[in-house]
């Protein structure tokens, strides 16, 4: 990426943690104004403000004990640990991620913590399905969020989802207990708190929508940029694209799948980002490849199934 994409991305970045910061405040602030007044509303948004400023400082192990993930040593997977040197030398950072087993059979894989304490997940979906040759080109996308300070910002976003949708649950049991309380004709709670409680996740969701989605098309360039090959990584993500529609067969009545509205998605399909990362193909050229630095055997991986996988419903995605 030149100095002009670098500094159109950092714009990008700042203005959509901007609008993000400011739709957390305004909904906060609401609330608090709502069931206390001003002060209240001047809590909320202190409140906003402190948890972006220091959110991403708690430890990403804090986080991690959440999924019950448990941390991979350098000598349960000495060549991970090799390809993920190579890569943060590549990428100018000046510590190595650690890198944490997720039980879980989904393919996925995420990022936590700070440029100087950061862990990369992997769960057990993607550590037994996908070659070394692809999990380089998954560590390499995840090693371009950290080298484009995302970390901090899509943590608070996954906050604020978090959030906003407890806060519209609590909105829906009101408004249960607001119906009898009208229909009695007693005194009811305001419709209008319970109007934003409900529609609170729609906003932050959105914007959360058109963040992840620059974050991970630039995390994808900037991958492939890395890795010297596009098509390593559109290769893995083919993969994943092509389990994920497995789960979802599965799951529904045969021949009456449908597929997810793009506007509801937090990411961009797996579909569009393949056919962006093949177009580069002609950009590179095979010695540029990180594969000629790296042993092509697969690392043994047998002994990090320590935990029973398990399929959790939210919390986690690549």
């Amino acid at each position: 990426m030149d100095e002009h994409q670098l500094f159109k991305h950092k714009i990008i970045n700042t203005i959509q943690s901007w609008l993000l910061l400011i739709a957390m405040m305004i909904t906060l602030g609401l609330l608090g104004w709502l069931l206390g007044g001003f002060e209240f509303a001047l809590y909320a948004v202190l409140l906003v403000i402190i948890i972006y400023l220091f959110n991403y400082k708690v430890s990403p192990r804090l986080i991690l004990k959440m999924y019950h993930t448990k941390k991979i040593t350098r000598n349960q997977a000495p060549n991970l640990y090799k390809i993920l040197t190579i890569l943060t030398k590549r990428a100018s950072l000046s510590n190595v991620p650690d890198l944490y087993y997720l039980p879980s059979n989904v393919m996925n894989a995420f990022t936590v913590g700070t440029e100087e304490d950061t862990v990369i997940a992997l769960s057990d979906g993607i550590l037994q399905r996908l070659s070394q040759k692809e999990l380089t080109a998954i560590l390499a996308h995840e090693i371009s969020h950290i080298m484009n300070g995302d970390i901090k910002i899509m943590r608070f976003a996954d906050f604020t989802n978090h959030l906003t949708n407890i806060l519209s649950i609590i909105g829906q049991v009101l408004l249960l207990l607001n119906l009898p309380l009208y229909f009695l004709e007693m005194k009811t709670i305001s419709w209008l708190l319970i109007l934003i409680l409900i529609l609170a996740p729609i906003i932050t969701n959105l914007l959360q929508l058109a963040l992840s989605r620059t974050r991970e098309y630039d995390a994808d360039l900037e991958a492939a940029q890395l890795l010297g090959d596009p098509t390593m990584l559109a290769t893995a993500l083919a993969k994943m694209g092509n389990f994920q529609s497995k789960i979802l067969n599965q799951v529904t009545l045969p021949g009456h799948y449908l597929p997810e509205p793009s506007l509801l998605r937090t990411h961009p399909s797996i579909k569009n980002r393949v056919e962006r990362l093949l177009a580069l193909r002609k950009y590179y050229h095979p010695e540029d490849s990180i594969w000629l630095e790296l042993a092509p055997d697969k690392p043994s991986l047998t002994s990090l199934v320590l935990i029973k996988p398990r399929w959790y419903i939210s919390g986690m995605r690549f």
